[in-house]
């Protein structure tokens, strides 16, 4: 089943499987009448997509942007930006200029501390990508383990490399004062935990709140494809007691996450309701 609401995908410009129109193409059959494409650290799909948009499909820009505070890594979700913005468009350099940097020392560290080697043609696979996730670092490990390791899979290669290779994220607070000053709305991304991250305690998830909403958050993702009925009811109940808007989207990245799909907004995979979505009231 699915909601005719969906503020939260990736396309081939970051991790997801799916070109612009094929994503466009998918929405349209799934019947989704509202969506926002959310590349990491990348606006470049979401211009993309709002170039081939039918009249019938409402689009909002988006953007998902790798983050980090002195409590916890999170992701912010940027919607609804002026593009023509410099103080934004300085800060989603610095978040690309970053996530390049991020990509080269993955290489380097699978080659020193793995014995990984690599082709000219397997480095350009990944670094002419707009904006490289470890999910192509896993597809590039798989390709050059199948020989000797036939059964391996994403999830082998996740827990024995990835999840030591180098990380880098950008200034919480920054990237939300940046996508504010560009008259954007700044929503938490999947605040108790993404698809498999380990979960915030709620100690965690209740100081992170209060200093994101010190520096203006304005909404939360409160319905998520990875999440149960009553994971969703307590992130509305503090979404509604800090005055918060309420967002919801799947995380769709295509066959890349195989088990989740588009309009998918709680783990019991039942249709949401628009009028539940409240983060929408700030970009009529």
């Amino acid at each position: 089943m699915n909601s005719k609401m969906d503020l939260h995908m990736h396309s081939i410009i970051s991790d997801g499987s799916d070109t612009i129109p094929e994503l466009l193409g998918k929405i349209q059959k799934m019947g989704i009448t509202t969506f926002a494409v959310t590349d990491h650290d990348a606006i470049d799909g979401a211009l993309q997509m709002e170039r081939i948009m039918p009249a019938d499909i409402r689009f909002i820009r988006g953007v998902e942007l790798s983050c980090k505070t002195d409590i916890a890594k999170c992701h912010i979700l940027g919607y609804h930006y002026d593009t023509g913005n410099d103080e934004f468009l300085a800060f989603m350099e610095e978040a690309h200029a970053m996530r390049d940097k991020k990509t080269e020392n993955r290489f380097c560290c699978l080659t020193k501390e793995f014995g990984f080697s690599f082709t000219a043609e397997e480095v350009a696979s990944v670094k002419n990508k707009k904006s490289p996730t470890k999910a192509d670092f896993a597809e590039l490990l798989i390709s050059k383990l199948r020989n000797t390791e036939p059964g391996i899979t994403k999830k082998d290669v996740f827990k024995r490399y990835l999840q030591k290779l180098p990380s880098g994220r950008v200034d919480a607070i920054r990237a939300i004062k940046a996508i504010k000053a560009a008259g954007g709305i700044a929503v938490w991304a999947h605040p108790l935990g993404g698809t498999g991250e380990k979960r915030l305690s709620e100690d965690q998830f209740r100081a992170q709140l209060d200093l994101l909403c010190s520096v203006g958050l304005d909404g939360l993702e409160c319905y998520y494809s990875e999440y149960t009925k009553e994971e969703i009811e307590m992130l509305c109940d503090a979404a509604t007691q800090k005055g918060l808007k309420i967002s919801g989207g799947s995380d769709y990245h295509g066959t890349r996450k195989p088990h989740l799909h588009l309009g998918m907004l709680n783990k019991e995979d039942e249709p949401i309701a628009k009028e539940k979505l409240t983060v929408l009231n700030l970009l009529q």
